[in-house]
């Protein structure tokens, strides 16, 4: 590895109008400065406030042509890599953001450090300015849409990106320890950023002083846990460094104007090196009012050896790649995040001889985080079989990915249980998103399968799943078993539940989707298992358990089955089809409809459409939900998993920490089963 160079900016406030003489000639000198430096340049890094926001600039050609004159003058040989945060100049204020903010604040839980979906949306909304500087700049920061923060990557070393602004946007003091970042989107991007094995350096525009107590806390954690020991900052136009960890060190540069030499502003910037040691040096510049000129500042120079520990993180790269796992039947083979940087939930691919199947571990993308209830719960999709076992018969759902593929046999009770022992297991530890690892856990055996053919093997996977979740002090939501409508398994689950068999609640849900000699076309396991009789079957399970019944019916909008035959749930088919479901018995699941191989929806169904036939739900007094499904690609929805694998990634060393781990689980609770 070679040493890596970089220039430290920050707080540019460009003006284009009453620029004061002096910082009109500190910013003229800077280029012709930064010609004569010696050595070459690896990134030029500026923390935030590009512009003067009360000349309420939106413009940003001006400060995007001074930034690429300072490249030129540092003679890139190719192009120039410039790293860049917003600050608090460089957004829209205004009352609405003002409501914004508060809100964001009042429903913020530093322990969960996530931001109410729709509130997050409208905050970065208020970038405008540093967005459209950014695409003219083609700087190398990587920002994406559903996470505040950005990363940026060199071969030497790596960089978090923090948008402190996030939250800013009210007066000064207000903002004094009050700022929040989001902590889980912080840990998302150093999950990402520590499997390159690299330093990660740190930057943002605001102090972490400025933080909230329980943020700065949670962030400087995530610091010290994660390794980042350098945090460069701006927006006090001040200089200064001092420690916000153990082993951190955070240095706050000055800015890049000033009017007069009684004005309590320090205009000067830093040249970083980290060295191949790990050692970090920084070399202070300042300008100097009476000599119009920039100078060294050696008094402001700092030098912190080893302050990246590279023979600590080389030893544990070799380890990790040596880790091994465990020889098991049934094993995880791969996974496909889903959602940005896996924030939605992970796709997992297990193998077992030359079978494949899927399992998903859903973070929040099917939770209300608005419902605190909701937000508690992580839910996990478990699969039951190798493809369908209805597809052996021809009885597959005409509308189902998995029914497209060649029946490879049930899961054992082992191997179903171990999909549910390792997604929340890895989950109770999470290292990406901290706020899942407390939730309580559901398990939904609505993967690949008809769970109904194979229900003493996923009675038996529960209470293997039910010890091991004991062992680990997580607690059980529930577990909701999936079925097309096998009476025999509903009345077997009715008679367990009686006897009190189980310890955690158990539930089923129905997939409906159609009434008569349509749901025989689609559904075509009615011609064995009526509907009407299966209905008859749920309102005894009812009686049981007290807990209302899910059923699920899929929006169909001109869906065509690949005998050409098309589908459309209007609102009066709604209707219908609900008449002969009891309220008090039934809650209804609207589900959007994926393309799958079985067939094709002619367009995506509309907003409009969707509420028009939730409000019929309503209407008819039955509690509801709509229901989406991840996209086509994915191939993700319930019944819609395909084990396509062409896009997985290959299982890395936690990964194979966190399988291996389940295994000895599983192995324990086993034994624990037999010697009883």
């Amino acid at each position: 590895m070679k040493k890596f160079r970089w220039i430290h900016l920050s707080d540019i406030h460009f003006q284009t109008k009453n620029v004061s003489f002096n910082t009109q000639k500190l910013r003229e000198k800077l280029p012709e400065f930064l010609a004569g430096l010696d050595g070459n340049f690896d990134a030029m890094i500026i923390t935030g406030d590009f512009r003067y926001a009360p000349e309420k600039e939106n413009n940003p050609q001006k400060v995007v042509d001074y930034i690429n004159l300072l490249c030129e003058k540092l003679r890139w040989t190719d192009t120039p890599k410039v790293i860049t945060v917003p600050g608090n100049h460089d957004l829209d204020r205004g009352s609405v953001r003002t409501a914004v903010i508060r809100s964001a604040k009042d429903k913020y839980q530093p322990n969960m450090g996530t931001f109410d979906p729709e509130l997050l949306g409208q905050l970065l909304g208020g970038f405008n300015f540093y967005n459209n500087m950014h695409e003219k700049l083609r700087d190398v920061s990587q920002w994406d849409g559903s996470n505040p923060h950005g990363i940026a990557e060199f071969d030497e070393c790596n960089f978090l990106l923090l948008n402190t602004a996030v939250t800013a946007g009210l007066s000064s003091e207000e903002e004094q320890h009050t700022l929040l970042l989001g902590s889980s989107y912080v840990a998302e991007k150093l999950d990402y950023l520590k499997k390159k094995n690299k330093p990660v350096i740190a930057i943002g525009h605001h102090a972490l002083e400025l933080l909230s107590t329980e943020e700065k806390r949670e962030i400087t954690n995530l610091f010290e846990q994660e390794g980042v020991r350098l945090y460069l900052c701006g927006h006090s136009h001040s200089q200064e460094a001092d420690s916000f960890s153990q082993n951190g060190r955070y240095v706050n540069i000055g800015c890049l104007l000033q009017k007069s030499k009684t004005e309590a502003v320090r205009a000067s910037f830093d040249i970083g090196e980290l060295e191949t040691d790990g050692t970090v040096k920084l070399t202070s510049y300042k300008w100097d009012i009476d000599q119009k000129n920039w100078f060294a500042d050696p008094p402001y120079d700092r030098d912190y050896r080893s302050l990246y520990d590279f023979p600590k993180i080389n030893d544990n790269s070799k380890e990790k790649k040596h880790i091994k796992l465990v020889e098991n039947p049934f094993t995880i083979v791969g996974y496909t995040l889903l959602g940005s940087l896996g924030c939605d939930g992970i796709k997992y691919y297990w193998k077992k001889d030359d079978k494949y199947v899927e399992s998903i571990a859903f973070n929040r993308r099917l939770r209300n985080l608005k419902i605190k209830e909701d937000a508690d719960i992580s839910a996990y999709t478990i699969s039951t079989s190798f493809g369908c076992v209805l597809s052996a018969t021809e009885q597959q759902c005409r509308f189902c990915e998995t029914g497209t593929l060649k029946f490879g046999g049930h899961l054992r009770a082992e191997d179903i249980a171990l999909q549910c022992i390792f997604m929340a297991e890895y989950d109770s530890n999470c290292p990406s998103y901290k706020q899942v690892r407390n939730n309580a856990r559901e398990f939904a055996f609505m993967g690949q399968g008809e769970p109904g053919y194979c229900y003493p093997a996923i009675k038996r996977a529960i209470m293997y799943t039910d010890y091991v979740m004991d062992k680990l002090e997580q607690k059980v939501s529930r577990y909701v078993i999936s079925t097309c409508g096998v009476t025999e398994f509903i009345q077997a689950l009715t008679e367990d539940l009686k006897n009190s068999v189980f310890k955690n609640k158990i539930t089923i849900h129905l997939s409906l989707h159609e009434i008569d000699e349509k749901r025989n076309e689609l559904m075509p396991i009615n011609n064995i298992y009526d509907y009407q009789e299966v209905i008859a079957c749920c309102k005894k399970l009812y009686q049981v358990t007290n807990e209302k019944i899910g059923v699920g019916i899929l929006m169909f909008d001109k869906y065509q089955t690949k005998d050409g035959k098309s589908y459309t749930l209007t609102p009066k088919r709604l209707e219908e089809i609900l008449s002969v479901l009891d309220n008090d018995v039934f809650r209804i699941d609207l589900c959007f409809v994926n393309n799958t191989d079985a067939g094709r929806q002619k367009h995506e169904l509309s907003n409009e459409m969707a509420d028009a036939l939730f409000q019929v739900v309503l209407d008819k007094g039955f509690e509801g939900k709509i229901f989406t499904s991840f996209g086509d690609m994915q191939k993700s929805g319930c019944g819609m998993l395909s084990s396509s694998m062409e896009n997985k990634s290959e299982v890395g060393s936690t990964t194979i920490e966190h399988f291996n781990k389940a295994v000895q689980l599983l192995q324990e609770v086993k034994e624990y089963c037999y010697e009883r």
